[in-house]
């Protein structure tokens, strides 16, 4: 399970409904590659640089007034907060993410988990809290 403490709740992201100009905008002034699409309390997607560049400036879109919803990935790679660290670390490792969106069962957003931080934690530290 993943302890609360390694979740950063207050990570960036964006709803659906926010313009692709904002989310950009947001993603230069956190130095960011991506950002979650929350909607409510449920994760609906990822928008990342190349959703904005791939599926929308490169096929010749008016991107200026469309909308997250129109590029992001849509079910995109998730951690529960059950998984262990291990499970963790090759999800993304399979992915090459930097950091994952942690989420419930349900899909209700909690914040995301860095890989940063997946690599100071010890392994004798995931198993002693079982």
């Amino acid at each position: 399970m993943i302890s609360s403490d390694l979740i950063e709740a207050d990570f960036p992201k964006v709803s659906p409904l926010a313009r692709i100009e904002q989310a950009a905008g947001l993603m230069r002034e956190n130095y960011l590659h991506a950002l979650p699409v929350v909607e409510g309390d449920q994760l609906k997607g990822i928008v990342s640089c190349e959703d904005i560049v791939y599926r929308g400036i490169a096929k010749g879109d008016d991107w200026f007034l469309a909308h997250v919803e129109d590029y992001m990935t849509r079910d995109p790679n998730a951690a529960l907060v059950t998984d262990d660290i291990f499970t963790l670390s090759a999800l993304m490792k399979a992915g090459c993410h930097r950091w994952l969106p942690v989420v419930r069962a349900d899909r209700d957003y909690l914040g995301v988990i860095r890989l940063s931080v997946l690599k100071r934690v010890e392994p004798h530290e995931e198993h002693s809290s079982a």
